[in-house]
């Protein structure tokens, strides 16, 4: 395990995606810590977030998980500080960090069965809700995008209450087959209205990419899955839960995992 103590320089291998790693062994950048703290740091490069986590942070899609138990509190590795990426590696401060094993965050289609049971596992998303127009999220039930610009953005911390709920939205939809061009458009179209961490996930949410909680409760669907998901951060499970009920609740969603899965079986 790896500890970093001092300024000496210490190379890190993590777990990132395919992405991230043609990211680091492309072009020489630089760029600026916007985020540190003792189980992430997040820089800008090129207009895009980067993190480093240590060991049992939620892995972000674009992000680099170490084995780090924490992440060193060091003047180089502060709000402000200067950042480079190339050569296979992120350095920030004393850290050299490099993807030695890849992992993807590709959300699986979504089976009937486990929408059924994500659908009817009761949690309180109140938390979630309380904070979010109810009228924007009539909108995103109806997949009408008119209801994104009053989510993007909405709500305190990097990641804002209305932001995990349009990431969930997208990536249920799309892991149930279903079209997501005109909200994930209008998302695109808002993205300055929010952090840029928060900008970056949403990215990933268009592609359907996910935290691996979310990707667990799509997949399985049962009540320990979803009190997992409801760990995540503050209100962050909470607002990806909620996008995915928001989801399932428009009936043709429900139909359309159905029929596909029905017209799959008698191939």
């Amino acid at each position: 395990m790896h500890q970093v103590t001092s300024q000496v320089e210490s190379q890190v291998g993590g777990a990132g995606s395919p992405a991230l790693r043609g990211l680091l062994h492309g072009p020489p950048a630089t760029g600026t810590v916007v985020h540190a703290g003792s189980q992430a740091v997040y820089a800008e490069v090129g207009g895009r977030i980067i993190g480093v986590l240590a060991h049992g942070a939620v892995h972000v899609p674009c992000a680099i998980a170490t084995a780090l138990p924490r992440l060193p509190d060091l003047p180089g590795i502060a709000v402000g500080a200067p950042v480079t990426l190339g050569d296979g590696t992120l350095r920030v401060g004393p850290l050299s960090v490099g993807v030695a094993r890849l992992v993807s965050f590709v959300t699986p289609p979504l089976t009937p069965a486990a929408a059924q049971r994500l659908a009817a596992v009761p949690a309180d998303l109140s938390p979630a809700r309380d904070q979010l127009p109810a009228e924007a999220l009539e909108l995103l039930v109806a997949g009408d995008p008119a209801g994104v610009r009053a989510l993007v953005g909405r709500g305190d911390g990097l990641t804002p209450v209305g932001d995990d709920v349009l990431c969930g939205w997208l990536v249920t939809t799309r892991a149930g087959g279903r079209d997501t061009t005109a909200i994930a458009d209008a998302v695109r179209a808002h993205l300055p209205r929010t952090t840029g961490l928060s900008a970056t996930l949403l990215r990933h949410a268009v592609d359907g990419e996910a935290i691996t909680p979310f990707r667990t409760a799509l997949a399985v669907g049962d009540a320990a899955a979803v009190a997992a998901l409801l760990a995540v951060g503050h209100t962050s499970g909470a607002g990806m839960l909620l996008g995915a009920h928001l989801a399932l609740s428009a009936r043709h969603v429900l139909s359309a995992i159905t029929n596909e899965a029905l017209e799959g079986s008698t191939r």
